[in-house]
């Protein structure tokens, strides 16, 4: 499973190419290297220079949709995520209970100590 911050970044970088296109979107990553020192795969891990500088660089409104856009993505993947684990605790679960059942004799079966 990928870390919080990969996640924000990929998000970010995914909408910015849906909303903005390829070309525009390289373009800010090149003028936010070179004018706040922030590779776009810092994003997730510095998210306040890169959402002040985008707000520098779009106006407030038109960065504030990108980053709303962004986080709804984002949710959209934990929630993803989440389900795949939510699938794999639910085996775990399954399988525990089966082991429990086998282990464990029934009340079915009465054994004395000496059988």
């Amino acid at each position: 499973m990928k870390g919080f911050d990969n996640l924000l970044t990929e998000s970010i970088d995914l909408t910015l190419r849906r909303v903005l296109g390829e070309s525009a979107s390289e373009l800010i990553y090149s003028l936010m290297k070179r004018h706040v020192a922030l590779k776009r795969e810092e994003i997730g891990e510095k998210i306040e220079v890169f959402s002040a500088y985008l707000e520098k660089l779009l106006g407030s409104e038109r960065a504030c949709i990108l980053e709303v856009a962004s986080l709804t993505r984002l949710c959209l993947v934990l929630r993803r995520e989440y389900q795949e684990v939510e699938k794999h605790f639910s085996l775990l679960d399954e399988l525990y209970e089966v082991k429990f059942r086998l282990l464990v004799p029934s009340g079915k079966e009465e054994r004395t100590v000496w059988d």
